[in-house]
């Protein structure tokens, strides 16, 4: 049996069957009504031949003109198809500014507006992808680059003893970012993944708050920024959360917090217990523009695209954003362009504190 794999053929062939048998009971039907009166008109033989070659000139006619006329339908018909397959292959070779240009209402017309905006979110998801690795390229890079000419100096013994401890730190901190960076897209696929799972116990938030910022004091010391702790609460506060998970949140935005504060300016983190605990991180920094909102949370979006000043890869609040996604909680940004950006989430009080870790 031949399998037709053409649309277009498909078509023609079906307006050609239709057209095809409706003509021939036409012309049956014209012949059987009118061949009695025919014959009533004492028509000899030859020419009832006559009219029944005229019957079929008429039918071969009217097939060849039909036909023609079904051709060019079928083809108009079948065109948004074989655009739509020539731009997806396009788009499937990675040309992602292909665009169908379809005019119909239509679900062609549909199919087609689908298509042009997977296109164009697949350019928007490239673009991204390309931009994350040169961020991680040069993330890599610059911390490598660094590590291997203090090495290379070290060996050749051209630095100075006083000095060795100072290298010995800046190569420290190189690895430490690296370190960070390598976590975080450990962490990004195991949530692409679904393989980031919570387990939730009852702890301390207040006391990790404060170990928090006891661990990242050098940070803030390098980077002459003041991190203050506010709670008016009379007691710590408890929750039901995942500890190590909540840590990374609380580090991602202090860290994040500070990154855009200038030398000499205050983060603030603010707890208090009402229905549920509720943190806050707040920065007086350079603050975050409303139409940027809505796309701090995309994986490798980086609302200062020029590496001049400031650096990262754009994982921290995706990551953040994940984490507090498992808890089922959200979290909400307030910011203002030069006064700065506050970020707040909640999280369940514990009830029973007597298996607190």
């Amino acid at each position: 049996m031949i399998r037709i794999k053409s649309v277009f053929w498909k078509l023609f062939i079906t307006y050609i069957v239709i057209i095809f048998v409706s003509h021939l009971v036409f012309v049956i039907a014209s012949y059987l009504l009118f061949h009695n009166k025919m014959t009533n008109m004492h028509l000899n033989s030859e020419d009832l031949n006559q009219m029944r070659h005229l019957f079929v000139l008429a039918f071969i006619i009217s097939i060849t003109i039909t036909g023609l006329f079904t051709y060019n339908l079928s083809k108009r018909n079948t065109a948004p198809l074989r655009e739509m397959n020539r731009v997806s292959l396009h788009i499937a070779r990675g040309k992602f500014d292909q665009r169908i240009n379809i005019k119909t209402r239509d679900e062609l017309g549909e199919l087609a507006e689908t298509l042009n905006y997977m296109a164009q979110e697949l350019a928007g998801l490239d673009q991204m992808r390309k931009d994350f690795v040169s961020n991680v390229s040069h993330d890599l890079r610059s911390p490598l680059t660094s590590i291997h000419g203090f090495i290379g100096a070290f060996l050749d013994d051209t630095i100075p003893s006083e000095r060795k401890r100072y290298y010995y730190t800046i190569m420290k901190e190189q690895t430490e970012r690296m370190i960070k960076l390598v976590n975080d897209l450990l962490d990004m696929a195991r949530i692409e993944a679904g393989q980031l799972q919570i387990r939730s116990v009852i702890f301390n938030l207040s006391e990790l708050v404060r170990q928090v910022a006891a661990r990242m004091e050098p940070e803030f010391m390098k980077k002459q920024v003041n991190v203050e702790l506010i709670s008016k609460e009379a007691k710590d506060i408890h929750v039901f959360a995942d500890p190590d998970r909540i840590d990374q949140v609380i580090v991602n935005l202090i860290q994040n917090a500070v990154q855009f504060s200038s030398s000499g300016s205050t983060v603030e983190v603010i707890l208090k217990e009402e229905e549920q605990a509720v943190v806050s991180i707040r920065d007086y920094g350079p603050g975050i523009r409303q139409e940027d909102i809505k796309s701090i949370w995309e994986r490798f979006y980086k609302a200062d695209r020029a590496r001049t000043k400031k650096t990262g890869t754009g994982l921290g609040l995706s990551i953040v954003k994940h984490i507090l996604d498992l808890h089922q909680t959200d979290i909400q940004v307030e910011s203002e362009v030069g006064r700065g950006t506050t970020f707040t989430f909640t999280l369940p009080i514990a009830l029973n504190k007597s298996k607190k870790t």
